[in-house]
């Protein structure tokens, strides 16, 4: 059964949606997450009505996993030729893979986008529902880990088709800010166009085009562009492979590093007091499961909950 999308009385004239990232997720979960949001924004957080998008039931880990082989284990390669790093190389690997296998499979890619593109819908309606027209609609999207990829993807989409109803030309509709968390974009981008048409459908994807990755916007008729999005913030951890950062180091082939980005901050993720590569393999790879996704826990520096907690001040600010 298909996840419905979630709608919502506004109570005021700003909505935010939370994109989850690697792994299985189903309304009720991330309730740590959700609470962190709202502790974050503190008394300004009952004026947000605040969605989470859940795809789930596109997102089979055990079958779809298994079922992409040879190709999986090139994209795989391709990973582990850019890792300089025989210490860290493996598990690293590992790490990404579980971020890069559910891109190669084409049919789950585009229901992730239809289930996305339907609950954007869904929130622009809530809005007009409650008095609030489009245009003056404060809309923010939080998304972490492949959650980013698949905002990345969705929102290019939806600034160049008209049937979508959701360009911010022709239909008013823009993001004051979209705040990736831990973002695979260039990863993916750079395995991507390393393995070509080897990618099922990869000329609909919209992270591998162009000569570089871009903030979506619309093309006036008659010249020029309007942006789909006010602020385009990046936030990644110097301990998250999945942002681009390996034990401290920044891997311009997988960091994601868009031009117009209002601002990108390198989380130190001081906190979890890991100081050797050893520490942070072990960490990872307590992480990593047969067969299911990956279980992401606070100590871990891929952590939902701790990007949202350690930047409790800043997305206060973005966001009210």
């Amino acid at each position: 059964m298909p996840v419905p999308v979630q709608s919502q009385t506004w109570p005021a004239d700003r909505a935010l949606l939370l994109v989850h990232g690697i792994g299985n997720a189903k309304p009720g979960d991330y309730p740590d997450l959700v609470q962190a949001v709202r502790s974050a924004l503190g008394s300004e957080a009952d004026g947000v009505a605040i969605y989470q998008l859940f795809y789930d039931q596109v997102n089979d880990w055990f079958a779809g996993k298994n079922n992409l082989g040879a190709l999986f284990a090139q994209a795989l390669d391709v990973v582990s030729d850019k890792i300089e790093d025989d210490e860290l190389g493996p598990t690293l690997a590992d790490v990404l893979g579980d971020v890069l296998w559910p891109v190669l499979v084409a049919d789950a890619r585009a229901a992730v986008r239809t289930l996305y593109l339907q609950q954007l819908r869904q929130i622009v309606q809530d809005g007009v529902a409650a008095g609030v027209p489009a245009a003056n609609q404060r809309l923010s999207i939080i998304c972490h880990s492949l959650g980013c990829f698949h905002t990345y993807e969705t929102l290019h989409r939806a600034a160049v088709t008209p049937s979508d109803m959701l360009q911010p030309g022709a239909h008013g509709v823009k993001f004051e800010n979209v705040i990736y968390m831990a973002s695979p974009v260039q990863l993916i981008r750079t395995v991507a166009q390393t393995l070509g048409p080897l990618v099922p459908n990869s000329k609909t994807l919209y992270t591998g085009r162009d000569e570089a990755l871009s903030i979506p916007s619309q093309r006036k008729t008659l010249g020029g562009v309007v942006p789909s999005v006010k602020r385009w913030i990046s936030i990644t951890g110097a301990l998250d492979p999945v942002g681009g950062h390996f034990f401290r180091s920044k891997a311009p082939w997988a960091y994601m590093d868009v031009p117009g980005t209002t601002e990108a901050i390198v989380d130190q993720q001081s906190p979890l007091n890991i100081s050797t590569k050893a520490q942070l393999i072990s960490t990872l790879q307590a992480s990593l499961r047969d067969h299911e996704a990956p279980v992401i826990r606070p100590e871990n520096p891929h952590s939902w909950t701790a990007y949202v907690d350690r930047n409790a001040a800043k997305l206060k600010g973005w966001l009210t």
